[in-house]
């Protein structure tokens, strides 16, 4: 698969053009100390086979909005340009916000001046977590066009229910995809604290719910659906009948089955030549 000599490799997200795979991913230096990751690009025909482009998009400068670290993102084609929504860390991670970029080519991205586009806000969403970790939970928004607008699928916590399900994915939506408009929660069962790299897909007239969370992270309910331990870290679906929910879960939802102390995580799906594929 893809690795880079020296090089720490984090979640991924992808774009298809024609019949070639865009991968975007974080990457930082291994000796790097604390987070400090930017966003790489490689290309590739077959998903094994993979040809470095550099960085997309880098850090900006000390103390800017995205100064600190960027995070994961997604890419989408509209009005004859491409665009990506990708996170952006400031103290320690505790600050998260959303930024979007633009590009003619999918390889050089120019960042919008109006950045950061959205950050966590009332009535619908907690500022700061009340969670086991103190963050504003704003992170890992995910593009769907929908024709008339763009919604983004972002990982949030709601300000209000109990504690352990606040974890929910935030929808915002524009149409000119430098303005958005903050909605309320996607509808979907709550069974977590923190629901990671939210992302929705049609598949054969159904629409899912795709996500990623820890199991100390889950509702004790939810956690009982396991004969035995939850998965450290897994991916899990919903299921719905639209793209806007709502979404319900089926047993587990876990969508590979794995041993409880591997690691496969902020899994995200590619479809290639109408085949689709799973890559974490």
């Amino acid at each position: 698969m893809f690795k880079l000599k020296n090089q720490g490799i984090g979640d991924s997200w992808y774009f298809v053009s024609d019949d070639t795979v865009h991968m975007f991913f974080l990457t930082k230096p291994i000796d790097l100390e604390g987070d400090g990751w930017e966003i790489g690009h490689a290309v590739s025909k077959d998903l094994i086979d993979w040809d470095y482009l550099g960085y997309a998009l880098t850090r900006g400068p000390e103390g800017a909005w995205d100064g600190e670290c960027l995070a994961t993102g997604s890419v989408i084609e509209r009005d004859d340009k491409y665009w990506m929504a990708f996170t952006a860390f400031q103290k320690g991670g505790q600050v998260q916000r959303i930024g979007m970029a633009v590009s003619d080519d999918l390889t050089t991205w120019r960042k919008l001046p109006e950045n950061p586009v959205t950050q966590p806000e009332p009535p619908h969403y907690e500022q700061m977590s009340t969670g086991q970790r103190p963050q504003s939970h704003w992170r890992d928004p995910f593009l769907l066009d929908n024709g008339d607008a763009v919604y983004q699928f972002i990982c949030a916590s709601r300000n209000e229910g109990d504690v352990k399900t606040r974890g929910t994915a935030a929808l915002t939506r524009s149409t000119d995809m430098v303005h958005w408009e903050i909605l309320a929660p996607l509808e979907h069962d709550r069974i977590a604290e923190e629901m990671e790299v939210p992302q929705v897909y049609q598949i054969e007239g159904r629409w899912y719910l795709v996500f990623c969370t820890q199991s100390p992270l889950l509702s004790p309910d939810f956690a009982e659906r396991f004969e035995n331990e939850a998965p450290r870290r897994s991916n899990f679906s919903m299921v719905g009948s639209s793209a806007l929910g709502p979404f319900h879960i089926h047993g587990t939802g876990q969508i590979v089955h794995h041993a409880n102390d591997e690691y496969f995580y902020a899994a995200q799906l590619v479809n290639l030549r109408e085949k689709w594929y799973l890559m974490a």
